[in-house]
């Protein structure tokens, strides 16, 4: 008998643990639960948009130049959703503080070629002296290309030199690194929209990385090695689930999902991964609920805004702590 009552004392135990256990893998108490309040929480993106003019970028970036300066004086803080095509631009502004529409009126006017002529009179269509030899007609039209960017008045008359587009070209070069200044300076935090997850795409702005290949999923295998946070568009729900399952993996610290099935947030490896568009509420931190709304809003829609919480701040509470004590 006594036996008996022993191991039913036992079983009892084995079967409680066994419960505890499962709540503990079902909540997980939060590492930042001292710095930020339990609680629901709704985090802004603010989805920008990027044009494809020439002209039309550079209208963006004297807004983006503005936003920043107004983002420091304030010190505001904003969550950016932003396109491949902007990134592309930004690497390359980064690497030599020239726009690829740029590059024809860099060039020595003697050294052009007949398709680059043909652009550059495509663009700039006023008249010069047709006395004028070749290079010098196109030097002209170089620097009246670049007066033109910095609102300088412009004579058609006056033959200038290499060294005169040269100082153009430094002036503008200096506004634009200004500008990256100053980005390094705001508390922007910033994410990479990838509009289609499974196109296979070989630009140079991806991450120059070796690439494992999962052979779970189509999405494309750059896009795991991919260290920026990043958004991913419409996800397949068989996807969704292997993420959930934690059968796929990313570099990137951030990754938010747009798919149908889930909305909410899991954490891999100390790594946040938000769901956003499905009816499925997921939540990984007792006591916390993080949900998304993406904004579709213009440069000067964001003047007015300052958000109180930013999506990485549950990866860095310290730095949320700092601003909520200014």
């Amino acid at each position: 008998m006594y036996r008996y009552i022993l191991l039913l004392m036992m079983s009892i135990v084995v079967t409680g643990c066994t419960g505890i256990a499962k709540i503990k893998e079902r909540y997980h108490r939060a590492p930042f639960e001292q710095v930020i309040d339990r609680g629901d929480y709704q985090i802004n993106l603010y989805e920008i948009k990027y044009p494809e003019k020439y002209e039309e970028k550079i209208e963006f970036y004297n807004d983006f130049s503005i936003l920043l300066k107004k983002l420091l004086v304030y010190d505001s803080t904003l969550n950016i959703l932003y396109p491949e095509e902007l990134k592309k631009d930004i690497l390359k502004l980064g690497d030599n503080l020239l726009l690829p529409e740029e590059e024809i009126y860099v060039k020595p006017s003697s050294e052009l070629s007949k398709i680059e002529m043909e652009e550059i009179d495509k663009n700039i269509d006023f008249k010069l002296d047709n006395e004028l030899g070749k290079s010098q007609y196109y030097l002209n039209k170089q620097v009246y290309f670049w007066k033109n960017l910095l609102k300088q008045k412009n004579n058609t008359r006056e033959n200038y030199t290499e060294l005169d587009k040269e100082r153009l070209i430094q002036e503008v070069k200096k506004s634009r690194k200004e500008m990256f200044e100053i980005l390094n300076e705001v508390e922007i935090t910033s994410i990479l929209k990838i509009t289609d997850p499974y196109r296979s795409n070989e630009d140079n702005y991806w991450q120059q990385k070796d690439v494992y290949i999962h052979r779970k999923t189509k999405i494309n295998p750059q896009i795991f090695r991919e260290t920026n946070y990043i958004y991913l568009g419409d996800i397949e729900d068989l996807d969704a689930k292997k993420i959930v399952g934690e059968q796929l993996k990313f570099d990137s610290k951030i990754v938010i999902i747009e798919n149908k099935l889930y909305n909410g947030y899991t954490v891999v490896d100390n790594k946040f991964v938000f769901f956003h568009g499905g009816k499925n509420n997921i939540s990984y931190y007792d006591g916390y609920k993080i949900n998304l709304e993406i904004k579709e809003v213009t440069l000067k829609d964001l003047l007015k805004i300052d958000d109180d919480i930013l999506i990485d701040d549950f990866l860095n509470p310290n730095l949320y702590k700092k601003r909520q004590g200014k």
